[in-house]
């Protein structure tokens, strides 16, 4: 009977076209055919977040992800001659997919840029970097994250963890800013007004980048996936390669875009259901890797600056000065014993690295002229240099941070009267939030709120938009300055009275590393508006004057005085001690107005989410 059917031209196409409208029917819905065109869910139906017509064959592809299946099997049923026409070269990771749903046809077109591309990157391993928080730059301000395609599998790396590092296939996403400045880029990358994509480099000019230039600490996150995932993984990247995206800095980001092409490998993973609903940050995207099962190991590439603190740590303050003197002048350390010595010449090297970085790499005649000499010494000192141990910064990896959300509440006794305080903060971290994971001696806040309540009265204490304090590392190696910036709304206190003001304030500065101490003086600038005062706007200057203390891993210290001048004098004193870990905390604090006498005692919960 069967043959009877298929000896019947007609019949024979009925059962085709059946057959074809059975594979639309039932597979157009498929998550990973979804995923693979970054389809989402509107109020209307779908939609991709790609935005160039080039990622889709059907005119209404965009947002018809059954009329672009349809449109992909028509196309590889009558090939185009032309390879950057023709739908097996220009979506592999597709014809991947339907080939797992129906029998596909054989190309007869060489695809010769995608075979050199598979060739380029060899793909055996496929790695999450994450470059560390340079708040120098705010693009940057919370990390970086990009792919690492390995050209060794994860098996052979563990015997030699650098063989081939710097060959493998470095791939970034981010924003086409045509060289805008912080304000420009502020405002497109939170408005979707730039378009980002992704670019494929070698793995050694995103170290140049991130780890040289800007001496950032790079993590990268071994992934747990199949060959089969890591062909796909190639293949879907090359896909992406062609089209465009609206870039949003604070949602449609670099991790995000990271997630989106580990979600279209394996369907079952629900990375983007583990971030927060409202914006995406870089280290929270590793807790989403690490939640998933998805992370097989941890390795470290150090800054040159972590290298050479790491290095100052084994000599004596002595030998920190011939190193200082070896590098400003030339001058031989003193050091007699070869061991002590090599330390020092080791140093010195770490050193020009890190405050040279992009002379050497350019070339600059000048610093290899500095660099040369040290080599030459250190070579005649027949001690080996030890390898470094970075397992205490494994410890402290992104993803064993606290919660960057963080919700708190408090008692609060107010010139004798009682309330209590509310809080809720979205990111990221502030000076004395436990410093695992994070850049230590920084705020970085974003839409915090604190509101006092006694009873039925309710009092916005602060709103902070974005409050930022940056300490820079201040000895006689680094004259980092410190800085600071707050946008949003606060109290300012007029004799008894706390008046509403909404407005920008800034500071610059220095700090001094201590230690377990850092002390800082910042000097101050604000500009707000004051309805309950004559409706005008308050000018000022000041400074600031504290001082920070660690007590262990888990305790801090806070001992604040903020002297304001301007429009009317105001004088604050601040102590505030505070315990935390990766989930909770518990503060007390105590502030005072000298002035007219007025104070505030109180205690905090906190939990981070």
């Amino acid at each position: 009977m069967l043959s009877k059917l298929l000896t019947s031209k007609g019949t024979l196409w009925g059962v085709l076209f059946f057959c074809s409208f059975e594979v639309l029917a039932q597979n157009w819905q498929d998550p990973q055919w979804q995923r693979l065109l970054i389809y989402r869910a509107t109020l209307t139906g779908q939609e991709s977040e790609a935005d160039s017509q080039e990622f889709f064959l059907h005119k209404d592809g965009k947002s018809r992800p059954d009329l672009e299946l349809k449109a992909l099997i028509s196309a590889l049923d009558v090939e185009d001659s032309d390879p950057t026409k023709n739908a097996f070269c220009r979506f592999p990771a597709r014809v991947r997919w339907l080939r797992k749903h129906r029998s596909v046809p054989i190309s007869k077109v060489r695809c010769e840029n995608y075979e050199k591309f598979r060739d380029r990157v060899a793909a055996k391993a496929v790695s999450v970097v994450f470059s560390s928080y340079y708040l120098n730059n705010p693009a940057s301000s919370f990390g970086h994250t990009f792919l690492r395609l390995g050209k060794q599998a994860n098996e052979v790396r563990d015997h030699d963890s650098t063989a081939t590092e710097l060959l493998d296939t470095g791939i970034n996403y981010g924003a086409l800013t045509d060289g805008a400045g912080p304000v420009v880029f502020a405002i497109g990358g939170l408005t979707g007004w730039f378009q980002g994509n992704y670019n494929a480099v070698p793995y050694y000019y995103k170290v140049r980048e991130y780890n040289d230039f800007e001496t950032r600490d790079l993590w990268s996150y071994q992934l747990d996936l199949s060959s089969e995932e890591i062909d796909l993984i190639v293949d879907h990247i090359w896909e992406l390669g062609h089209t465009k995206f609206d870039y949003f800095f604070l949602t449609e980001n670099c991790s995000y875009h990271v997630l989106s092409i580990l979600e279209a490998t394996r369907p079952t993973l629900k990375l983007h259901d583990r971030l927060p609903r409202l914006y995406t940050i870089p280290s929270e995207t590793l807790k989403a890797l690490n939640a998933e099962g998805l992370v097989r190991k941890v390795t470290f590439r150090p800054a040159p600056s972590t290298q050479f603190y790491h290095q100052l740590e084994l000599l004596s303050q002595a030998e920190r000065t011939e190193v200082r003197h070896l590098v400003d002048s030339g001058q031989r350390p003193e050091t007699a014993a070869p061991r002590r010595r090599s330390l020092v010449y080791d140093a010195a090297l770490s050193l020009v690295d890190y405050k040279y970085a992009k002379k050497i790499l350019k070339g600059d005649e000048e610093a290899q002229a500095l660099k040369r000499p040290l080599l030459i010494e250190r070579s005649k000192i027949p001690v080996r240099s030890d390898d470094i141990d970075y397992s205490y910064k494994l410890a402290r990896a992104p993803h064993l941070g606290h919660g960057q959300k963080r919700l708190g509440i408090g008692y609060v006794n107010r010139d004798g009267k009682t309330m209590g305080e509310i809080e809720g903060r979205f990111a990221f971290h502030d000076v004395l939030d436990i410093d695992v994971g994070y850049p230590p001696r920084t705020r970085l806040e974003v839409m915090k709120a604190l509101v006092q309540t006694n009873g039925n009265e309710f009092q916005l204490r602060d709103l902070s938009v974005v409050d930022v304090l940056m300490l820079g590392k201040r000895d006689q190696f680094n004259k980092s300055p410190s800085w600071k910036v707050k946008m949003g709304q606060t109290q300012t206190r007029l004799g008894l009275k706390d008046l509403t003001t909404q407005g920008f304030s800034g500071g610059y500065g220095l700090s001094f590393d201590l230690g377990a101490i850092t002390p800082y003086l910042l000097a101050h600038i604000e500009t707000a508006y004051v309805s309950e005062y004559r409706q005008r706007l308050k000018l000022g200057y000041g400074a600031d004057a504290a001082v920070i203390s660690d007590i262990g891993e888990h305790w801090k210290m806070l001992n604040l005085l903020e002297a304001r001048f301007g429009e009317w004098n105001e004088t604050r004193l601040l102590n505030e001690l505070r315990y935390s870990t990766s989930e909770y905390g518990a503060g007390a604090f105590h502030h005072s107005w000298p002035e007219d006498g007025s104070w505030e005692t109180g205690l905090r919960l906190y939990r981070y989410l």
